[in-house]
């Protein structure tokens, strides 16, 4: 039985849209340590502000989100908790953990990366500077391992998934003929 000019376009939209979904999926992988890395830049740099230039939390998260790309979910994330220590009786907790919260969907960071912000959002601004200053490169050094950890299951998996993605594609086609 010869394949019709449908089954073949069938087929050829079932495998574009596998290898899609594979690829989409792999993307999380390749997101994450990019992630980490402007992450940590953007806790230096408000560890930066807050243990030598002095400054208010809620400028030094403004000042922070500017360490990372415009638009992205990460400086949205500062930006955003900053506009919360502007309410009146906003806690910095209260507002780190809300900004958290807002954008954690919009990151590829896992539940481990989570828990870092979280523990971290609980000592900053509730601290003095030296404690907050140790507490952010207590966060800062598990950030760098939680990179490094991201660029291995980077390199084993990313791959994986784009190739699953194109055999999940071609086995549907084979199951359908």
């Amino acid at each position: 039985m010869n394949p019709t000019l449908w089954q073949i376009a069938g087929a050829s939209i079932v495998m574009v849209g596998s290898a899609v979904y594979g690829r989409q999926f792999s993307l999380y992988f390749r997101a994450r340590p990019q992630e980490l890395r402007q992450l940590a830049a953007m806790l230096r740099s408000l560890r930066a502000d807050i243990s030598y230039q002095r400054l208010p939390l809620q400028e030094a998260f403004l000042h922070a989100s500017r360490q990372g790309q415009a638009g992205h979910a990460l400086s949205e994330l500062f930006i955003t908790a900053s506009e919360a220590l502007g309410h009146p009786g906003s806690t910095a907790f209260e507002a780190w953990r809300d900004a958290l919260q807002q954008h954690l969907p919009k990151l590829h960071l896992s539940t481990e990366d989570v828990h870092i912000l979280e523990s971290l959002g609980h000592s900053i601004g509730m601290t003095g500077v030296v404690e907050q200053a140790a507490q952010l490169d207590a966060a800062l050094a598990l950030l760098n391992d939680r990179e490094r950890d991201a660029m291995e299951e980077r390199t084993r998996y990313e791959r994986v998934y784009q190739t699953l993605g194109v055999l999940a594609g071609v086995l549907i086609v084979v199951m359908l003929i």
